[in-house]
């Protein structure tokens, strides 16, 4: 999994508005997850997306993004809630 522009600002700017620097994060892909370490710290913070097409009752093709948290395929989630669960495991630690 690439990690997109709008991905990769958000987390950094996120980081930074709690006063962690960037450049000391680990992110690391790993199983088609990207993972979010800080040093010394145990856990990660992980997540992928999964895009698909599907016809609508018109015929039209409807792209979606759906990202989860983790390693499993339970909840499928929109990029805000993503974030808002990346700053509750960052201020959880």
């Amino acid at each position: 999994m690439r990690f997109l522009p709008h991905e990769h600002a958000d987390i950094t700017d996120a980081l930074k508005k709690y006063g962690i620097d960037p450049g000391t994060m680990l992110f690391v892909k790993r199983r088609g997850r990207l993972h979010v370490g800080i040093p010394g710290r145990n856990d990660a913070f992980a997540f992928f997306r999964e895009k698909s097409t599907k016809l609508d009752d018109h015929g039209r093709w409807q792209e979606r993004v759906d990202y989860f948290i983790g390693m499993k395929k339970e909840e499928p989630l929109r990029w805000p809630e993503v974030m808002a669960r990346f700053l509750r495991w960052l201020t959880a630690g």
